[in-house]
């Protein structure tokens, strides 16, 4: 595929939403001439006692839209996010993107993305784009989380679910005591077809959990991509 151009630029928050007591989504425009391939991220550049820093974070909307989305865990005592944690609605932030490689391989193939917190970001990207676009093969998104209170953007995927009926949508909550509990990983061993391109995303303990699951289970592994948040 050939490459998106990489931009740096300012801009300023439109809006600011807390998704979670610790997960902020955040949306800004972008310049007319930035574009992105769904699964890609940009850098936030911050100053910190006078020095810059960058921190990569994937976009979490398609790039059809005016606008980008971002979808932030915010982390106490952390090096940046603390700073992302007091923007408003507003406040000016420079950004530096797109960039990375973690985007559709084949169009041709039944695509299962797997995900944990905020590692849903990227697929809420993808998803969107492929089913907006005509997208006829199958779409399967896993997801894991700790509590329901944690859960991410669950009532945009069940509209889609309804919408498209190439789309599934399956999570699962290892803290639960009101349904069936466990990781990420149990979704996986329902979810398994060999011909299948899986995408994983999110802290390397589970990326890498996952990866091993599905060499396990008989995935090639040329059929697995991933992108650790870690």
């Amino acid at each position: 595929m050939e490459r998106k151009k990489i931009l740096r630029f300012r801009s300023k928050i439109l809006d600011v939403i807390n998704l979670t007591s610790s997960v902020k989504h955040l949306t800004f425009p972008v310049l007319e001439e930035f574009d992105f391939y769904p699964g890609q991220f940009i850098s936030l550049i911050l100053n910190k006692d006078g020095r810059e820093i960058k921190r990569p974070y994937s976009i979490a909307s398609q790039p059809s839209r005016k606008s980008m989305d971002l979808c932030i865990k915010i982390v106490q005592n952390g090096l940046v996010t603390p700073l992302i944690d007091g923007l408003k609605k507003g406040d000016e932030i420079e950004v530096l993107g797109p960039m990375g490689d973690f985007i559709v391989k084949d169009f041709s193939k039944h695509l299962i993305f797997i995900s944990t917190g905020t590692g849903i970001g990227p697929f809420r990207s993808i998803i969107n784009y492929l089913l907006e676009n005509s997208f006829k093969n199958k779409i399967t998104l896993l997801t894991g989380y700790r509590t329901e209170e944690e859960v991410l953007y669950e009532s945009e995927f069940k509209e889609l679910e309804k919408k498209f009926k190439n789309f599934f949508y399956h999570r699962i909550l290892s803290r639960s005591e009101k349904e069936e509990n466990g990781y990420v990983q149990k979704l996986v061993e329902k979810n398994l077809f060999l011909n299948s391109h899986y995408y994983i995303c999110g802290l390397k303990g589970m990326v890498n959990s996952v990866k091993d699951l599905l060499s396990e289970k008989g995935i090639p592994k040329e059929n697995i991509f991933f992108e650790k948040y870690d």
